[in-house]
């Protein structure tokens, strides 16, 4: 059994016995409080309001009052020399919901002896689906090992390399320096002479 309602301009899920943390209240620790404003219940039927469900609300108790962790708040204008950082931490009323209360009526979660009896079967029928799952998996590991020795074999035989042309890179040739060159040529001409 869950319900949706509202607190403080916000939208909560909740079912009995839950604790949510909500905008502070102006209630003292162990004080109990109610929301009037439900928007939705299910419990095994849904029951839907328009926009709120009338006569329905939550009963909570208030448990705690604190403060959320510290959020920076940091302005930046760039080639303003504009730098503003600022620091703010968030109040909050920790709640736990007792019951969801239909047209007068409490609603909350019974427990038979039917249900407790199947609480306890059911992890062994999970323990026993784990198993067969688990056994599967081994039996799937098995066989693609065996399907990937074969592609190993038939790899190796399978397909040559193919040869691929590549261009070599041949080195350029350094030129020779102006100085050098006319240093030749001035040679050749005395020689000429």
């Amino acid at each position: 059994m869950f319900a949706v309602f509202e607190a403080k301009g916000f939208q909560y899920l909740g079912s009995p016995g839950e604790k949510l943390k909500i905008p502070r209240l102006d209630s003292e620790i162990g004080e109990k409080v109610t929301f009037d404003k439900v928007l939705l219940v299910k419990n095994g039927d849904t029951k839907i309001g328009q926009p709120y469900i009338e006569g329905a609300s939550i009963a909570a108790k208030i448990v705690d009052h604190g403060r959320y962790k510290k959020i920076i708040v940091f302005k930046f204008k760039k080639r303003n020399r504009y730098k503003r950082t600022r620091g703010h931490r968030q109040t909050y009323t920790e709640i736990e919901i007792k019951d969801i209360i239909l047209g007068g009526k409490a609603e909350t979660k019974k427990v038979s002896k039917k249900d407790e009896v199947k609480a306890e079967k059911k992890p062994v029928v999970k323990a026993e689906i784990k198993k067969a799952t688990a056994e599967e998996k081994k039996a799937t590991s098995k066989a693609k090992k065996k399907t990937t020795a074969a592609k190993k074999t038939t790899k190796k035989i399978a397909k040559p390399k193919k040869e691929t042309t590549k261009k070599k890179k041949t080195a350029a040739k350094p030129k020779k320096s102006s100085a050098k060159a006319k240093k030749t040529t001035s040679k050749t001409k005395k020689e000429k002479k």
